[in-house]
């Protein structure tokens, strides 16, 4: 609801004068609000009591500092009002802490200084431009560790997190494996952490040696502390984090210290390939001790514990081929010269765990398989018995730590079920009993040839 009022807008009158009626204009208003041209009082700062100019005028005078800062020049008081008066315009101006040629001059110099020092100048003497390209240059890595009482040079880049990557030496504890960029956070660590083997269950132990079987479900930062570390001497390592689908099997030297970390392996929990083996390594303080086919001959005994043949994943390194080869030709040899007569491979994979086609190729590659005459699609197994049995004399003189398969306390984590099991179906049963029946025909054969 409205109302009409007259507002006289006009010069002084006479008193008792009427107003002139061009002069008088006619304006609505809304009941309760003051008319438009009323203004509102300007503010008063709540500390001092000041007068504060309108917010139009201030943004007016920001706007008209920041291009003069911008230009280089400076504003004085007189000039326009810098947070309300509290700074003055020594104490407002911003133009000092422009870097001018000077300093970007002394930044250069201490940039190519710190790319000399940590070796990523090239040829040229280029420093790069940006932090980043200064990152990719120097190549941030941890170079050593130090582990126990050795301090260990990196083989290969590890993803530790940038914090860490930054520091030439990282100090890491040998039984948590949790890793540390100072010596006096790594030595009151040491004297607090109360682990002293790895986490998980004690599978064997053989006089000074124990293996540790570890879920990486289970205990996932030490797995990833594991895998971290095992990156900074494999070159084809790509899992570092997803740990949860493996289980670890942790080598130890044991003493009155507590369980001296040496190297492991690791292998899936649920293999589509059959795989009893997915990463191996030794830490390069403990190799040339026979650590590596130790571990090897350790993942062998499981697949037999599991009756199931098993092989390391494809591909294999150039280190990881030479060691598998010559395991594979000493257990081999094992076996042949332990038998007289004739043997099947069917008899040595079921002897030694691995698959046929690795016996096949270690037969092969030692030039032990000619075809038999006559017989199209034989072959023989053809050895010198004489140069067999010299070189498993030689093998165990270099190394004569071998696993010792009453001394292993395990279950497999995946129970196979029986043949004998309850068929669900019938095409099923079918295909069960004739597995069985090849299984028992083999072995049947193969002791009627030894005989």
């Amino acid at each position: 609801m409205t109302k009409t009022i007259s507002v006289t807008a006009t010069a002084e009158q006479a008193p008792g004068a009427k107003p002139d009626a061009a002069t008088t204009t006619p304006v609505k208003l809304k009941r309760g609000r003051p008319p438009k041209s009323a203004t509102k009082p300007p503010a008063a700062d709540t500390d001092t009591g000041a007068t504060l100019e309108p917010a139009a005028k201030r943004r007016r005078t920001y706007t008209k500092r920041a291009k003069a800062t911008e230009n280089g020049t400076s504003l004085g008081m007189d000039e326009g009002v810098f947070f309300t008066n509290r700074l003055s315009a020594l104490e407002a101006d911003t133009t000092q802490f422009v870097p001018g040629d000077e300093d970007i001059s002394m930044f250069e110099e201490a940039r190519a200084a710190a790319c000399i020092s940590e070796g990523g100048v090239d040829g040229g003497g280029t420093t790069p431009s940006t932090p980043s390209a200064l990152a990719s240059t120097v190549g941030y890595q941890a170079k050593k560790i130090q582990l126990g009482s050795y301090v260990i040079d990196s083989w290969y880049l590890s993803p530790f997190p940038d914090e860490y990557s930054r520091h030439n030496l990282l100090y890491v504890c040998e039984y948590c494996l949790k890793y540390m960029k100072s010596e006096f956070t790594f030595k009151r660590h040491c004297q607090r952490c109360e682990q002293r083997h790895p986490p998980g269950d004690e599978i064997y132990r053989d006089d000074n040696i124990s293996v540790f079987e570890v879920d990486g479900r289970k205990n996932k930062i030490y797995c990833q502390n594991l895998c971290l570390i095992g990156k900074m001497f494999l070159d084809t390592k790509t899992l570092y984090y997803d740990v949860e689908p493996f289980l670890f099997y942790i080598l130890c030297e044991n003493d009155s210290q507590g369980y001296h970390f040496a190297g492991y392996y690791s292998k899936e929990k649920r293999s589509s390939m059959g795989y009893n083996l997915s990463c191996i390594m030794i830490l390069p303080s403990k190799q040339r001790e026979g650590y590596g086919k130790l571990l090897i001959e350790f993942s062998y005994l499981l697949s037999k514990k599991e009756s199931v043949p098993g092989s390391p994943e494809k591909p294999l390194s150039d280190f990881g081929l030479l060691s598998y080869r010559s395991y594979w030709r000493r257990a081999i040899y094992e076996i042949l010269l332990a038998c007289d007569g004739a043997v099947s491979i069917d008899y040595l994979a079921a002897q030694t765990g691995m698959t046929i086609d690795d016996i096949i190729s270690t037969l092969q590659t030692d030039g032990m398989l000619h075809r038999m005459p006559g017989t199209p699609g034989s072959y023989a197994i053809v050895a010198d018995a004489k140069k067999i049995r010299e070189y498993v004399n030689k093998a165990q003189e270099k190394s004569p730590r071998r696993i010792d398969p009453c001394k292993l306390r395990w279950a497999p984590f995946l129970i196979k079920a029986p043949p004998s099991a309850a068929p669900t179906n019938r095409r099923r049963s079918t295909s069960t009993a004739l597995a069985v029946n090849n299984s028992l025909v083999n072995i049947t054969s193969d002791n009627e040839n030894d005989k």
